[in-house]
């Protein structure tokens, strides 16, 4: 069953990204997407490394052209198993079970990046624009940066604790690690 996820998530970011150029995927060992919620009582992260992303990268040029990302949200783990369960049943994550970034401009400035694209959540689409970093070393590029989200703008209803709602912003970090 993971081979045909992986063949389908695969697919379905190499035709977001429709390059000639050649495609990069991350290296997941490497690469990861951690999100960050507030609540009044206590805060907390879940880590996904189960990231599928790939790159349109032109190596002539050092540049890169596109990106792609796919993740399930059932593999974002927050160290607490009732937590991660509740998260699921919350976001919907059976009935929309991946969260999917597809690029429509990248603009680097050395190795500063300026992305912008489509985020897809809870099976709602929304353009985001965010800053990245880009680094290079040997045979290796890794992009890392960070975006909040607004769970409203995703019609994600907060969970509560002690009659208190979890914050609507929603932090992400992430870093991805392509080898040439």
């Amino acid at each position: 069953m993971k081979t045909i996820w992986i063949c389908i998530a695969t697919g379905f970011l190499l035709s977001a990204i429709n390059s000639p150029n050649p495609t990069l995927k991350a290296d997941k060992t490497q690469s990861s997407i951690t999100y960050h919620c507030v609540h009044p009582l206590h805060e907390w992260n879940g880590v996904n490394k189960n990231i599928v992303c790939v790159m349109s990268y032109t190596d002539s040029t050092n540049t890169i052209q596109k990106v792609a990302m796919l993740g399930k949200v059932a593999d974002f783990d927050s160290q607490n198993s009732s937590r991660d369960s509740h998260a699921l049943e919350v976001l919907d994550g059976i009935k929309y079970p991946n969260v999917t970034f597809s690029s429509t401009a990248i603009v680097a400035s050395g190795n500063q990046l300026k992305l912008k694209g489509n985020l897809t959540f809870h099976n709602i689409s929304r353009e985001i624009a965010f800053d990245a970093l880009r680094e290079d070393k040997d045979k290796e590029i890794s992009v890392s940066g960070s975006f909040s989200i607004l769970l409203s703008d995703y019609k994600i209803d907060r969970p509560s604790f002690m009659l208190k709602d979890m914050e609507d912003k929603m932090d992400l970090n992430f870093t991805m690690v392509f080898h040439k």
